[in-house]
Formats: C-alpha cells, sequence, structure tokens
C-alpha cells in the first residue's frame, strides 16, 4: 500500500512554515523508506509518512520526550516487526489532528540531535 500523498503534503506545508527558509530549502530531502515516505531534516530523519496498516505518520521525539508526551490520544511507540522503536511515535487519524504539535516536538528533537553532531 502507497503512503497518502496529501499527508506527505500536510507534512510538507508543516515544515516549510516552521522551519527557516533556506533550512527547509537546503536542509530537507525526502526518502522513500519505512514503506513510505521519509522526511531528513539536517540528515536526520523526523518524520514518515507511511501505510504498514493504516495511513500513518511516525515522528522521530527521542526517548525523553516520549516519556512525557505518552499516552496521549492517537499517539503510541512505534512497532515494526514486532519491535518497539523508542523514542518514534506513530500517529493515527486521531494523533494527526495534532500532527503541527508532533512535528514541532520532531523538529526540537532534530535540533538537538544535529547540535550533538557539531560538538
Amino acid at each position: 500500500m502507497a503512503y497518502s500523498e496529501s499527508l506527505a503534503q500536510q507534512v510538507r506545508a508543516i515544515l516549510a512554515t516552521d522551519l527557516p527558509p533556506h533550512v527547509f530549502e537546503e536542509e530537507v530531502e525526502e526518502k522513500k523508506m519505512f514503506g513510505g515516505l521519509a522526511f531528513m531534516v539536517r540528515g536526520k530523519m523526523t518524520v514518515t509518512v507511511s501505510s504498514r496498516s493504516q495511513e500513518l505518520i511516525m515522528v522521530r521525539i527521542g526517548k525523553e520526550m516520549e516519556k512525557q508526551v505518552l499516552p496521549k490520544n492517537g499517539a503510541s511507540v512505534t512497532l515494526m516487526k514486532g519491535r518497539l522503536y523508542h523514542g518514534y511515535i506513530d500517529l493515527d487519524g486521531e494523533g494527526q489532528k495534532e500532527l503541527s504539535y508532533w512535528i514541532k516536538l520532531a523538529l526540537s528533537y532534530n535540533q538537538e540531535l544535529t547540535q550533538q553532531n557539531k560538538k
């Protein structure tokens, strides 16, 4: 099952709004992975639109933030091939109603990761 292009477009619009223009234009890359479309920001997977069993958004927010925000309606730790991926959150239709909130968390974590690499 292919990923939802309309969800991918929503992610693009939020990234374009939340990132400085030069970062959005120069440091956001789209890659097909995880059975969907991953949005790489500054070389790090940040958001993925997929449809493993249903239309899902996966956001990478880190393990510490995961502890703070779960349980939240429509959000769960990513489960792929029977394995939990802590620090990654799957958003179902309910969770996608707050897509901008989740992408902001993912961008904040992305900023932390990329700052660590510069040290």
